[in-house]
């Protein structure tokens, strides 16, 4: 089992909404921001497994297979964890988000991780 955790900048409405629509690669009412991208980044550099987890695709995940849009990189991050993700790493991965000042954000409890 595992549970999602979406990152983005800004966006316009209601979270889980937003959730919702970067699911299906809907990016309207998210900015692109650079350090969306730097957090991926850095996400990858620190903890490369995480490559089997991350959305959306994007180059620099060369070695899988491509698909849907690849132009979405600068606009969100969606992890799929699994349940038994270590506290210590989740909060590593939240201090990470925090230093772009990125909005976190779990849609199965409806909640944003502060």
């Amino acid at each position: 089992m595992s549970y999602d955790l979406y990152f983005w900048k800004f966006a316009a409405g209601d979270p889980d909404e937003i959730c919702d629509r970067l699911a299906d690669e809907d990016v309207e009412g998210v900015a692109p921001s650079p350090e969306v991208e730097s957090f991926r980044s850095g996400l990858l550099d620190r903890w490369p497994d995480l490559a089997d987890r991350i959305c959306p695709w994007a180059p620099d995940l060369d070695w899988r297979q491509p698909w849907g849009r690849e132009d979405l990189a600068a606009y969100f991050v969606s992890l799929s964890l699994s349940l038994h993700t270590e506290a210590c790493a989740l909060q590593n991965i939240v201090r990470l988000a925090r230093q772009y000042s990125l909005v976190i954000h779990d849609p199965q409890t409806g909640e944003s991780i502060q």
